[in-house]
């Protein structure tokens, strides 16, 4: 049978959870002095003409240790220890089973009160949990690691009984509407059954009556087609949903056949005329029906013939040597002088002339070597 926690055992886990002075578990203010008198009287050491003295004292030393311990509840970062025991604010003595977790939490955490600060240590280990003024218990260190584990094992969920929903969403074209769970109860449960789909009736929206297009904006003329029609497209419609109307998007034009130029192929460039200018002829050009202009002269230098001939050549040099006048004169003399340049053969005539070489009229010794240099 569960009864009320006794709170002379309470005031003995108080004082053994370290709720103490600088001196460790001997005590050095009165409410430490209240404590450890109360440890006393657990263990049967007090006088009993003084009990209602020591259980007004008891009292009051755990009910300052609570409000202590009920302020540590409130500091966020202390959330997590206070959670491992299942302690939740407000602290509360209660039956022994409601105050499982409290005792077993005394037992795994010593409370040390020192020149205005509060200090929080694993008992196992000794490691500091968290330490903090007292005039701002928030304010404080706190380290992770050294936190104790209550070791219990947590009950299982409870399994949800109720839930509050969402509204219906709207009926899809599948058949079927759904909402969500805002809550369920009780605190902390899980699973259930849930109703977060059932079916229904989807009723097409009805369309917004049709509106017809009275002015459109339109895409630029495509090129005129051999049908002797060009078209374009409407870009946009108004007003705004409209539907049909009479757009033009076709007129009549003059379709003009697409020129080709043409590719020729030309003969040579013939000889440079007086005028300064050559000539040739297209020997063909493609493709088939093109159009175009040939280019068919172009300017030139015009160089003035030679005037001196072959049977110049052979009158003057027979002259000097007194050959006959049918006799070669490349082959006459010894003079068989090839590729000889036209400065090479000026030499030679004017060395003739010289001698008595009668010249061409109309030529000089300069034109004699030119035709020279470029016999074959």
């Amino acid at each position: 049978m569960n009864r009320t926690i006794n709170t002379l055992a309470l005031a003995a886990l108080v004082a053994g959870a370290g709720l103490t002075g600088c001196g460790g578990d001997t005590a050095s203010s009165p409410g430490d002095a209240q404590v450890t008198a109360a440890v006393r009287a657990s263990a049967g050491e007090y006088d009993p003409q003084a009990r209602m003295d020591d259980e007004r004292d008891r009292d009051d030393a755990v009910s300052r240790f609570m409000g202590t311990l009920n302020a540590l509840a409130q500091v966020p970062a202390l959330a997590p220890l206070f959670d491992e025991y299942g302690l939740q604010y407000p602290i509360v003595v209660g039956d022994d089973d409601a105050s499982a977790g409290l005792i077993r939490f005394l037992r795994a955490v010593r409370i040390t009160l020192s020149g205005g600060d509060v200090v929080l240590t694993n008992r196992a280990t000794g490691g500091v949990i968290y330490s903090a003024p007292l005039s701002d218990l928030a304010e404080g260190s706190f380290d992770p690691a050294n936190l104790p584990t209550s070791g219990a094992t947590p009950p299982p969920a409870p399994t949800c009984t109720s839930f509050t929903y969402s509204a219906w969403g709207a009926c899809p074209s599948s058949g079927t509407q759904t909402r969500t769970v805002l809550t369920s109860s009780p605190s902390g449960c899980t699973g259930g059954s849930p109703v977060t789909s059932q079916s229904c009736t989807s009723v097409p929206p009805t369309p917004p009556p049709s509106t017809t297009c009275t002015s459109f904006t339109y895409s630029a003329w495509g090129a005129c087609q051999p049908n002797d029609t060009q078209t374009r497209t409407v870009l946009v419609a108004s007003p705004s949903g409209c539907t049909g109307g009479s757009p033009v998007t076709s007129q009549a034009c003059t379709y003009v056949p697409p020129v080709t130029a043409c590719t020729y192929t030309y003969s040579a460039w013939g000889a440079c005329q007086s005028n300064g200018t050559q000539a040739r002829t297209v020997v063909s050009s493609s493709p088939t029906g093109c159009t175009g202009t040939p280019v068919l002269t172009q300017s030139c230098t015009y160089a003035a013939p030679n005037p001196v001939t072959f049977q110049d050549v052979v009158s003057s040099c027979t002259m000097c040597h007194g050959l006959t006048s049918n006799t070669t004169v490349f082959k006459s003399g010894g003079y068989t002088a090839t590729g000889w340049s036209s400065a090479q053969w000026l030499t030679t005539v004017n060395s003739m002339v010289a001698k008595g070489a009668p010249l061409a009229a109309g030529t000089t010794a300069q034109d004699y070597a030119d035709y020279l240099a470029n016999v074959p």
